[in-house]
Parts: structure tokens; sequence; C-alpha cells
């Protein structure tokens, strides 16, 4: 009797994903943690009666969702949630055209008062000299040639942190290479000295609503900040 044909890519794509699946809800049924290891490949292979190919393809669909670990002679195992592949799909949108650094902008600011608001309630003392010290290091950078862009990048992921809600952190962290482009094109409009200390300003009056516990204030000066950078961007795609 002749051999059966391998199947074919269409095959194997299909049965990845029912592996995939199938993990997926035995992660949820059996309410693992993040570190739990999940079913191994023999084990799999064995209960579902697939090739060990067709569980690698699914394990490598799950790693790069962010939904399993895996590595060389180790069980895979649950991810704890990461900023990475939300990120990429970030980027591809904006350097695709697919979205403008406008309306990253506009989510950042979104995200951004709603963060406002919860550390002003939720900071640690911590969290409010870690912001202190993203806001020095900006004014040290100072405007030119954009140093100051990371560091102001990394305020609000700090921001974020500092709400307490970890989706949000993630969604923040995920935006912030897209976030570094837009601030780039912002920064175009608003290239002196000037603007650059009203920014740092805008910072300030941020942290100092935090760090007063006024959530009110708080997200009014996330919309003063954010506003503020939509117009600038906004003039200089004009």
């Amino acid at each position: 009797m002749p051999p059966e044909p391998a199947p074919s890519k269409t095959e194997t794509d299909t049965r990845a994903f029912q592996v995939s699946r199938h993990l997926m809800e035995f992660i949820r049924h059996e309410r693992l943690k993040p570190g739990d290891a999940v079913p191994s490949e023999m084990q799999l292979c064995r209960e579902l009666n697939v090739s060990r190919s067709v569980v690698r393809e699914a394990y490598r669909t799950l790693s790069a969702s962010g939904v399993i670990e895996i590595s060389n002679g180790k069980t895979p195992k649950v991810s704890r949630i990461d900023s990475l592949p939300v990120s990429a799909l970030m980027r591809h949108a904006l350097y695709t055209g697919q979205v403008t650094p406008l309306q990253i902008v506009e989510l950042r600011s979104a995200l951004d008062v709603q963060a406002a608001k919860l550390a002003a309630k939720r900071a640690t003392p911590e969290h409010l000299a870690a912001l202190q010290g993203a806001i020095d290091t900006m004014r040290q950078a100072g405007p030119v040639g954009g140093a100051y862009i990371r560091h102001d990048v990394h305020f609000h992921a700090l921001l974020a942190e500092a709400s307490g809600n970890p989706l949000i952190s993630l969604q923040v962290t995920a935006l912030s290479k897209a976030a570094r482009h837009s601030i780039r094109a912002g920064r175009n409009a608003e290239p002196n000295g000037v603007a650059f200390a009203a920014l740092l300003t805008r910072h300030q009056v941020l942290l100092d609503a935090v760090r007063s516990g006024d959530e009110q204030a708080a997200a009014a000066a996330s919309q003063t900040h954010f506003a503020s950078a939509q117009a600038a961007l906004s003039e200089s795609v004009s």
C-alpha cells in the first residue's frame, strides 16, 4: 500500500488553528496563570492525533500572539501580558498608512486622560519620584535634535503605570514607538525654546495635579497637554 500523502500547507494551517483553539480553551478551563505549563508537544500529538509539526505551528502562533512562551528544550508556559504584539500591530498600521500620527495622538490622549485620573488616586511616592525624574531628564536633554522625545514618551508610560491599571499600561507601552513618530511630527511645528519650555510646563502641571490627588485637575491637565500636541501636529501636516 503506498504511503499516505503529506498534508498540504492549508491542511496543516487548519489543524494548527484547531490546536491553538484547543490550547486557549485548556488555559481558560484549567484557569492557568502566567508561568503555568501548557500541555507538551507529545501530549497534544497523542490527544489530538496530529503531527509534531502541527503542534509546533500552533505553539508559534500563540507565542507570536503573546499567549504562551516557548523556548528550546522547555515546556511552553502561559505568558504574562506583553505589549510587543500590540506594538507591532500599531507600528504596522502607522508605517503602512492605515492610521495617521494624528490618530495615534488621539488614542494616546484618551488613554492618558484616564491614566492621569487614576494616577491621582493611586500613584505611590515612588511613582511620583520617577515621573519628576522623567521631566527633569527631558529638561536636561533639551529640544535640539529631539533628544527629549524618549523621555517624554517614558513620562507617559510611567503615568500609565501609576494608574494601577495594567491594560492602560499595556496599551501606552505598545504605542511608545508610534508615539515617538507622532511627537517628532508635532515637534516640527514647535521647534523653538519657548515652545519647549511650554511643553515642560504642561508636563509639570500634569504631575503636580497627580501629586495633589486632584483627579479632575489631572484629567484637565492631560487634556490641555494633548490638545496642544494635536494642534501642533495638525499645523505640521497642513
